[in-house]
């Protein structure tokens, strides 16, 4: 996250915010009063979540110009919402630029983009990683804020290119290379950052219900394969990476055990501090479900919004080809069937939280039937509390259960949902202790929904609401030119 005042954060999440653009390209300053609009696109994992990316940022944007702005010019964007204090976007470098009569439109990446050159280090070895990022950020010209851990490297493979290099140094440091927003390289660790996104910036959210869990490292040295952990592909994270050993993976896997998050696409407000690969926390309602900015693409017209993604892989492999023809087959019948496990340890307190979630579309006037077992274990609590929430309204009648402080109880939730309306529906059981704590262990709690006539799993969205930004401009900008025929005007295209 992009170092702000509370100040400033705090005007990000307010309706009616004003909203301020500046972009300096090739010594040339644009305000509102010219910039038609501005696209910024920051991404960690082109993919799904793994390490040792290296992305290169994007900017575009179109100004009302009449002069040159140079090939391979530094250009710096920046957003305000108070005209005093600016957070930067970034340090970009034009790569191509359109004029249209009075128009220039420009498209921009950072340094990530210019690093695909060959490199080969004629330095002694064996070297540090420090070392050896330090060498080729001098051969390449580029700022190194971040070096990363001095892990022993024996020898470097030939035919790579400097952004090879840069990727492996920073797998074998848990993290992705980036460039930052002063324009300098940094290792981005998938670190939790002090800042929750609220419900209220988000007009359209989806999301996948189950969260993605790293239970295992395999990583693909060239010469052979290492392995930390045990898991199925999608529980895996997988790599390429010639700097890899068996001691740093195991270093690695047990720093990313108990490692788990939501995936999610999130149409929001424009919070120009978060960048890809922080680590968020999302409260909806009162439920909190942690994220990984996978990539975060911010758009700029006069107001600032953003599409916020997390991505697991959760829908990708959920189900194979037969488990899916024997869904259709159940639905046909009338009869769907959706379950529910814990991948990791549950640990109850006095403060609510989510054991299970269910959502799902259906016709009118069908019903769902909810059942949660699970074992506690470990528990010095006097009470277990369990509510279920339909649509939104918790269930009048709580289940209380008095806990004997035996090492293990098996407990058993059930709730019938009648009368759901037509589309899209949602029930979610939430747990907690009166005092003291109780534990739910890895996979001992199985919650299942059974229904008729409901359609299957989705994602959660909201109803379309409207965002009110005033741009704060400092004269009126005519409307964006609509170009005539080709054929009638000036066109000019520089690469």
């Amino acid at each position: 996250m992009v170092e702000v005042s509370d100040s400033f954060k705090e005007l990000a999440q307010k309706n009616g915010r004003n909203v301020w653009c500046k972009i300096v390209a090739d010594g040339v300053e644009f305000l509102d009063d010219r910039i038609i609009d501005m696209d910024f696109d920051d991404i960690v994992h082109p993919d799904w979540f793994t390490v040792g990316t290296t992305c290169a940022n994007r900017l575009h944007f179109t100004v009302n110009y009449t002069g040159e702005l140079s090939p391979g010019a530094e250009v710096r964007a920046y957003i305000s919402f108070d005209g005093q204090e600016w957070c930067p976007l970034g340090v970009f470098f034009i790569a191509r630029r359109y004029v249209r009569g009075s128009y220039v439109s420009v498209t921009a990446y950072d340094m990530m983009y210019s690093l695909d050159v060959d490199y080969h280090y004629d330095g002694e070895l064996p070297v540090t990683a420090d070392v050896l990022m330090q060498a080729v950020c001098d051969k390449v010209g580029l700022e190194c804020a971040d070096p990363g851990y001095h892990y022993k490297i024996e020898s470097v493979p030939e035919g790579c290119t400097a952004r090879d290099i840069i990727g492996y140094i920073a797998g074998i440091n848990r993290a992705c290379a980036k460039i930052d927003r002063q324009g300098r390289l940094h290792l981005k660790s998938h670190i939790i950052i002090d800042f929750n996104l609220l419900d209220r910036n988000c007009w359209e959210v989806q999301r996948n219900m189950g969260s993605s869990v790293i239970t295992s490292i395999k990583v693909n040295t060239g010469d052979g394969e290492i392995t930390a952990g045990s898991g199925a592909e999608i529980s895996s994270l997988e790599m390429y990476n010639p700097f890899m050993t068996q001691a740093i993976a195991d270093n690695m896997y047990s720093m990313f055990k108990p490692f788990s998050f939501y995936g999610a696409e999130l149409e929001m407000q424009g919070m120009p501090f978060l960048e890809a690969g922080d680590r968020v926390n999302f409260l909806d309602g009162k439920l909190l479900y942690q994220l990984v900015i996978s990539e975060i693409e911010y758009s700029y017209n006069g107001g600032l919004t953003a599409v916020l993604y997390s991505r697991n892989r959760v829908n990708d492999e959920e189900s194979g080809d037969l488990e899916k023809l024997l869904e259709q087959l159940v639905h046909t019948k009338e009869a769907v069937y959706y379950k529910r496990e814990n991948p990791s340890q549950i640990t109850l307190r006095s403060e609510p939280q989510i054991i299970a979630d269910f959502e799902f579309e259906c016709e009118a006037d069908c019903f769902a039937q909810l059942d949660v077992n699970f074992t506690i274990k470990q528990s010095t609590a006097d009470f277990f509390i369990a509510t279920v929430n339909v649509n939104g309204t918790d269930v009048p009648r709580k289940s209380v259960q008095t806990l004997t402080g035996a090492d293990y109880e098996l407990l058993h939730l059930y709730h019938l949902a009648e009368k759901l309306p037509a589309g899209k529906n949602r029930i979610y059981v939430t747990a907690q202790t009166k005092t003291g704590e109780a534990y739910i262990a890895a996979g001992d709690m199985l919650a299942t929904v059974v229904g008729h006539g409901l359609y299957g799993n989705v994602g959660s969205q909201r109803d379309k609401e409207s965002l009110y930004e005033k741009a704060a401009r400092w004269q009126l900008v005519p409307a964006k030119l609509i170009p005539k025929e080709i054929t009638t005007e000036i066109n000019k295209e520089v690469t």
